[in-house]
């Protein structure tokens, strides 16, 4: 690696010397009705996709994750989980370049400016994401006036759902002031039905029936968000703003899950709760031109979240035996987040951007749980509250440098130190780590024309554990449960708690991005890109017997653990094409779509199926849009595959998953310049989806298989401007 970065920085100081450099480097590229979001995404050394304003709104569609999953370079597990390049739980999520509160893929559209997709790492994005950064920017205070109310209905697997959003904003009469508000609310039905079948079976005995089962869910998401930006222009040279934001996210919880034993025996469990968390958030924002080549922003941001929730489960066995259990655990986290950023232009094409990033994240938890009307001695083992803290700083420095006409340099580093300090009852522990994360990029226009460019991206990068999985506190599994007044006893492989690892290290990674773009016109461009990661200190899933503080005797326990090394090699192609850069005759015809392959590899783990979870070996997405002649609707198709595969990340657990097929279809109707009416079919071809764990014992293997419901949504959405 070293000798390959020497060669090339030989070979760019020879094309530095053989070509004039250009005077000066656009720092920043402003996507604006003129400029596509493909054209736009040309001018960035490290590779960006940018979902601009006009796709957002032309999309139809109602929050962030619903965009996401129809966007080529984004990929979705058989979780629904996104992330990049077929690694979600390794891609970074940031809303204005900081770490979010709450589930951001559930935020109206209403709120979003646009969204910013980078598959490598680069300073200024920080050391954490391994597969790279999905950065979504809230909309901005307008100069134009602009008022907008969206409306839709749904219904999912016959349960109604319903959103509506408004927004207005732009200037004062007379006043250097710009404002935006924007409301939004949501409520959505989340149905499943899951029907379940393991056996046991050892060396010598063919499998044997352990149990069946049966599980119900039905639940509602209800969620309430109000955001606001209030921009003063204080002068030609200073700009102050202030971006509140306040949101709710509840609702009620019901499960019914009864399992049937060989031996006779049954249990009934039905578990009744509610939620809601209420958030608020002020950040505030400076602005300094300093002069034309050169600025300062700083950025305050102060977030309080307040999560309660209530819980009753009722466990009835034929036994004749009844037990209440009561849980109302409480959390409160406060981040504190302050983010300087200087950058200056000179005249031989290079461009700094340096700045400082300091963090101060608290989460206080308290638990309140009875059995049968007394508390829960085996729970209370650990204290009835914990507090994690976690302070941390970052520098980096970043250098990109438009060599000449056809050459351009990103290079720069950043440090990060993270320190924790995590307290349950009388035990507690004080991890800590440095990530150091240097970043490499190349961008070479070939025949002068920059609709063709080579980028080659080699940056180290690391995956940070969370609190959950720091602090010990279990989650006592359903059908292993524990008497109230006395210590839990024993449990098998297949119904092993979960719990946290103060001892968790962070991953660290070395990865290699080399794609070439061809553009065809100004909004079309196909993409190939190959990839690689190197991880250390691989997180994997871990089931361990183990001498526990809850428990009498040893006891199972899921967690995460640092389980080696792995090795990911992928290949991706990805296409958009917009019939206007084709030809007139096509011009109402706009395509897209993407090819992915994948490999991975865990040192510690047996094969053949030792590979990381939620990747799937390949993955495809098409889509596209038309626009009728002679009435003014729009339709459009969106259809992905994930095979099904068999998946050891685990060194007790192997997991089989059905392939996953979507379809969905839309079609969008301007009745008026000011109205639109939009129509949404998902996931058309509904198919019970199947899933096999197997339980690796010393003596046996337990094989559950899994069948889970899924169910067609059908929603309705009308857009107008007032």
């Amino acid at each position: 690696m070293r000798f390959a970065l020497t060669c090339f920085a030989v070979c760019l100081t020879a094309v530095a010397r053989a070509e004039p450099p250009v005077t000066a480097a656009p720092q920043q590229v402003v996507v604006n009705g003129v400029q596509g979001d493909v054209e736009a995404s040309r001018d960035f050394v490290a590779g960006k996709v940018i979902i601009g304003k006009a796709r957002i709104a032309g999309s139809g569609l109602q929050n962030v994750g619903e965009l996401l999953n129809r966007e080529p370079s984004v990929s979705v597990g058989k979780d629904g989980r996104i992330g990049l390049l077929g690694l979600p739980g390794y891609t970074q999520v940031l809303v204005d370049g900081m770490p979010p509160q709450g589930d951001t893929f559930t935020l109206d559209l209403v709120h979003v400016e646009r969204i910013e997709i980078i598959k490598s790492g680069t300073a200024a994005t920080g050391p954490i994401g391994i597969a790279g950064t999905i950065n979504i920017i809230r909309r901005k205070a307008q100069k134009t006036r602009l008022a907008q109310v969206n409306a839709g209905l749904s219904t999912t697997a016959g349960l109604p759902g319903a959103d509506v959003a408004w927004s207005t904003g732009g200037p004062i009469d007379g006043k250097p002031l710009v404002y935006s508000v924007r409301l939004s609310a949501v409520h959505k039905p989340v149905s499943s039905r899951m029907d379940y079948i393991a056996t046991r079976e050892d060396a010598v005995a063919a499998p044997v029936l352990a149990y069946t089962g049966q599980l119900r869910n039905r639940n509602a998401a209800n969620i309430v968000s109000a955001s606001g930006e209030f921009t003063w222009n204080v002068d030609s040279a200073h700009a102050l703003t202030f971006s509140p934001a306040a949101s709710y996210f509840g609702g009620p919880r019901r499960s019914r899950q009864q399992r049937f034993w060989r031996d006779g025996s049954t249990l009934l469990t039905r578990q009744d709760g509610d939620s809601a968390m209420t958030s608020l958030e002020i950040p505030l924002r400076w602005d300094w031109r300093i002069d034309p080549e050169s600025s300062l922003n700083v950025k305050l941001n102060v977030n309080r979240a307040h999560i309660d929730s209530d819980a009753l489960r009722i466990d009835t066995s034929n036994a004749a035996l009844m037990d209440e259990r009561v849980s109302r655990p409480t959390s409160v986290t406060t981040n504190t987040f302050l983010h300087v950023d200087y950058a200056t232009e000179f005249e031989n094409g290079h461009a700094i951007t340096a700045g400082a990033k300091f963090a101060h994240n608290r989460a206080n938890n308290s638990y309140s749980d009875f059995f049968n009307g007394m508390p829960d001695y085996s729970l209370a083992v650990l204290g009835r509250s914990d507090t994690a803290r976690l302070t941390s700083s970052e520098l980096f420095l970043q250098d990109e440098w438009r060599i000449n006409r056809s050459w351009a340099l990103n290079i720069g580093s950043s440090v990060e130190r993270r320190a924790y300090r995590l307290r349950e009852g009388t035990a507690s522990s004080s991890p800590g780590f440095t990530m150091w994360a240097p970043s490499l990029h190349v961008s070479r226009k070939l025949g002068a024309d920059r609709k063709r460019q080579l980028r080659l991206s080699v940056a180290r990068s690391f995956r940070a554990p969370f609190f959950d999985e720091l602090l010990w506190r279990p989650v006592i599994n359903t059908f292993a449960p524990c008497r109230g007044q006395m210590l839990c006893g024993a449990n098998t492989l297949d119904t092993a708690d979960t719990a946290g690892n103060p001892g968790l290290q962070p991953e660290r990674a070395l990865g290699v991005n080399l794609s070439y773009s061809h553009g065809i016109g100004k909004d079309s461009e196909i993409t190939l890109e190959a990839y690689s990661r190197n991880i250390s200190n691989k997180t994997g899933y871990e089931i361990v017997q183990a001498d526990v503080p809850w428990a009498s005797t040893p006891r199972y326990i899921g967690r995460q653990a640092n389980l080696g090394s792995a090795r990911i090699r992928g290949l991706d192609l990805e296409a958009r094409m917009s019939g206007k850069d084709i030809g007139s005759h096509l011009a109402r015809l706009d395509l897209h779509g993407s090819v992915g392959l994948a490999d991975s590899t865990l040192s510690d783990l047996p094969g053949p199926d030792n590979r990381l979870s939620g990747q799937s070996p390949w993955r495809a997405k098409v889509g596209g849009s038309y626009t009728l002649r002679t009435v003014p609707v729009k339709l459009g198709i969106d259809a992905s595959y994930l095979p099904g595969d068999w998946v050891r990340d685990s060194v007790n657990q192997r997991v089989y998953e059905s392939g996953k097929r979507v379809l969905g279809m839309n079609a969008s109707w301007t009745v008026s310049k000011q109205t639109r009416l939009v129509l949404n079919l998902d996931n058309l071809v509904p198919r019970t989806r199947s899933r096999i764990d197997e339980y690796l014992g010393a003596a046996e293997i337990v094989r559950r298989t899994t069948d889970t419901s899924n169910h067609a949504r059908v929603a309705i959405r009308l857009e107008t401007r007032l």
